[in-house]
């Protein structure tokens, strides 16, 4: 019963976890890696007579990516001293997406609605990481403000702050302004 229950948390909240992931490293395979050790942690500690398991499971997501984040950072610190340079970041990957629909129409429709989505992906990239993670976790994991309050550890009302400003910056943005620091 226990494993059927893990199995449905699994299917329902793995894309969530994986986006979220992601436009945190921009990498596929890190991204995957965090997000099957996030359900791992699940496996192992989830109360699952709570109901507000995503919250959660993002939480734990965030937590790891920011434990392999400093990791990371401690690495190429020491390994810049002992060579003398510091290391370059990582290549992002591309992940290529089939635009054509099975009857072939509406491939113009497809495509332009592409460009707005990669648009506005590189758009929340450019956004504070507050703000972005704010954004992702409120628009596309749809959170609500508390969840999203503690899960970036901030007040019900500064999250209300941060999705006004990140929304301003965003509209900036896409307007071809400069954002506001």
């Amino acid at each position: 019963m226990e494993k059927d229950i893990l199995e449905q948390l699994y299917r329902r909240h793995t894309k969530a976890v994986y986006l979220y992931l992601y436009s945190l490293c921009h990498d596929h395979a890190l991204a995957e890696d965090l997000m099957q050790e996030t359900f791992l942690r699940a496996l192992c500690t989830l109360e699952l007579s709570g109901t507000a398991v995503l919250p959660w499971l993002l939480m734990v997501a965030r937590n790891l990516y920011y434990d392999i984040w400093r990791k990371e950072k401690r690495l190429s610190a020491h390994e810049a001293k002992e060579q003398g340079r510091a290391q370059c970041g990582k290549a992002v990957g591309r992940n290529g997406i089939n635009t054509v629909n099975e009857d072939g129409e509406g491939i113009l429709e497809l495509l332009i609605q592409k460009e707005r989505n990669q648009k506005l992906y590189r758009t929340i990239q450019g956004l504070k990481s507050t703000e972005k993670e704010a954004v992702i976790l409120y628009y596309f994991a749809e959170l609500s403000q508390e969840e999203i309050g503690k899960i970036l550890g901030v007040s019900y009302g500064n999250i209300r702050v941060i999705l006004y400003r990140a929304k301003k910056n965003l509209k900036r943005l896409l307007d071809g302004e400069e954002m506001l620091i």
